[in-house]
């Protein structure tokens, strides 16, 4: 029945989506979404409020399928319409613009005219390999499927037609790669999320506790196993209650992001030093909170390139890096030369490493500066600026 449903839908979005193409686009009418319209959060988001508050000629309207990012985002003062509703077909057939940050999901993606689109991606220059350069996890399409997809483009991803942003040189080549872009589409602006570690002007509960916190607070964020598939047991090879003692007795907390795909499916319990980070916690964004924490902890993910401009240290743990070059991900680096910091084989390790940062935050800090040079063009406050002005003189 659901694939009988699929078909009737995709035919009759087949007529919705071309016959949008022939809508005139309305000037300065720039929609935004994220994360397959679940959360409101990252370099769009940061975009989005930097329009809403400083370019009263542009219109910004945030699309969004998820009750609490409705919520927040209409708290905030700013436009916000559901996806799918009428008035969000309508004023998405319109839009002179459209930015997303992880695909044409974030948006309405029956209504999309590719040219106008402008990827702002889910994170900063990444690490492991993504979208057409990815061979592991991407099923390389036939002919029949290249046909299917050529035909019905909301049903997939697609090579890159409109533009996308990056933050570094290094960033810039590997998008070309990933999306088959041309050098053009892709503008080198800085990520607008990484303006949050110059401007704190976010809200949200957790930024009470940490800005009052006497701990040493720590922040361990791993990226996802198999796209949210793969074991969480795999990131947790210990036994937190004892991890939590070893917390205590550092007079440190461990604070612990899941990535978005494992967020839902995790059922660790909280404790006295080890809290596990919900959205709630953080307004559906890590980076509403992200620079006020002492210790980064890592694996494979783009964070710790972000993180760098905090110049605070960083610990990384890739447990499992040879399992995951197999069966997850490629990577696109020589992973001992970009990853500034000790790596750990366990978290008893991890926890001498911490106890060695406390006394001494500045090891390692020649390392981290000159990563952070290398996939940082800018390091200021001014990123959605330029994406701005990047953005509109293409006009």
């Amino acid at each position: 029945m659901r694939s009988i449903k699929t078909i009737i839908i995709s035919l009759i979005m087949f007529f919705v989506y071309w016959f949008s193409q022939l809508i005139p686009k309305k000037k300065k009418l720039w929609i935004f979404g994220a994360w397959n319209g679940e959360k409101y959060g990252d370099n769009t988001k940061f975009l989005f409020e930097y329009i809403n508050n400083n370019k009263t000629e542009i219109r910004p309207v945030w699309l969004t399928r998820n009750q609490t990012a409705y919520d927040l985002i209409e708290s905030k003062g700013f436009e916000v319409i559901w996806t799918y509703s009428i008035k969000g077909f309508l004023i998405s057939m319109m839009a002179e613009k459209i930015f997303i940050s992880v695909g044409i999901k974030d948006v309405n993606r029956y209504v999309v005219n590719r040219k106008d689109v402008i990827m702002m991606w889910h994170g900063g220059t990444p690490i492991k390999k993504i979208v057409f350069d990815d061979t592991i996890t991407r099923n390389k399409q036939n002919l029949l499927e290249k046909l299917i997809f050529s035909l019905f483009p909301f049903l997939g991803t697609t090579h890159l037609k409109g533009l996308a942003i990056s933050g570094s040189l290094e960033a810039s080549r590997i998008f070309q790669s990933a999306f088959n872009a041309k050098e053009g589409q892709v503008l080198l602006t800085g990520f607008p999320r990484n303006d949050s570690f110059f401007e704190m002007n976010q809200t949200a509960p957790l930024l009470t506790e940490l800005n009052n916190s006497k701990l040493t607070n720590v922040i361990y964020m791993p990226t996802h196993r198999k796209e949210g598939k793969g074991k969480l047991s795999e990131l947790f090879n210990c036994d937190l209650t004892e991890l939590n003692n070893s917390f205590k007795s550092l007079n440190s907390k461990l604070f612990i992001k899941l990535h978005y795909f494992h967020l839902r499916k995790h059922t660790f319990k909280n404790l006295s030093h080890v809290y596990f980070i919900t959205d709630d916690d953080i307004e559906q964004d890590i980076y509403t909170v992200l620079n006020k924490f002492d210790i980064l902890i890592t694996d494979f993910s783009s964070v710790h390139f972000d993180y760098l401009l905090t110049q605070k240290p960083i610990i990384f743990a890739p447990f499992d890096k040879e399992k995951y070059l197999q069966n997850d991900r490629e990577f696109y680096f020589n992973y001992d030369e970009v990853t500034p910091g000790p790596q750990a084989e366990n978290w008893e390790e991890i926890l001498v490493y911490i106890e060695n940062f406390i006394h001494n935050p500045k090891l390692f800090e020649e390392e981290r500066l000159n990563v952070m040079n290398r996939f940082n063009q800018y390091t200021d406050s001014q990123n959605c600026q330029r994406v701005f002005s990047a953005i509109n003189n293409k006009n």
